[in-house]
């Protein structure tokens, strides 16, 4: 049944802008996989939607958006949203993450060891580390949630996570989202 909800979801329009059906299942490249929870699949696919179309995704999904309600509008002012927003005017389309299983392998070990012990970053002590860019997620409980805060990188000098999503080199991905006994939520996106 979540699978079936989650096929069900209908993007917003703005400003007279909406996703085609054709363009929402081009950058849903893990729908199909069994794997993945809902969560999962979601990130992924914003971050996908932003990859495949840029100035669209700056249109509809981030023009408006001011993060969970639970932060109380944290992006107001933000110079990181704005500055994605600026990014993304600019960006030329680029194509979408596809699913690694190894990287997926990668990804499940380190938020589950970071959920567990309630770390944060990307110090390993028990998962193996591999050649691959990562990105962690604290505290997100939807899959667009997610994407936004790694795509906006609010308060992050480096914007690594956002270089991340937004590399060319980078196309596959392997991702895994969970509790967190000090962030509530952790998700861990590895990236190739």
């Amino acid at each position: 049944m979540k699978q079936l909800l989650f096929f069900f979801l209908l993007p917003l329009s703005i400003w007279g802008q909406e996703w085609t059906k054709e363009e929402w299942d081009k950058a849903n490249t893990c729908s199909k996989i069994e794997d993945l929870n809902d969560v999962e699949k979601e990130a992924v696919l914003y971050i996908n939607l932003a990859r495949m179309y840029p100035a669209k995704f700056a249109a509809i999904e981030l023009a408006d958006y001011w993060g969970p309600d639970k932060y109380e509008g944290y992006l107001k002012d933000s110079k990181f949203k704005q500055s994605l927003l600026d990014e993304l005017e600019e960006r030329e389309a680029i194509s979408p993450f596809v699913f690694d299983e190894e990287l997926q392998e990668f990804a499940a070990c380190f938020a589950a060891e970071q959920g567990a012990n309630g770390h944060m970053g990307h110090k390993r002590k028990n998962c193996p580390k591999d050649n691959f860019a990562e990105c962690c997620a604290y505290d997100m409980e939807t899959g667009k949630d997610i994407a936004l805060q790694l795509l906006i990188d609010h308060n992050v000098s480096d914007l690594g996570h956002r270089i991340n999503c937004l590399n060319p080199t980078l196309t596959k991905i392997g991702i895994s989202f969970g509790t967190h006994i000090k962030a509530n939520f952790c998700a861990v996106l590895d990236m190739k």
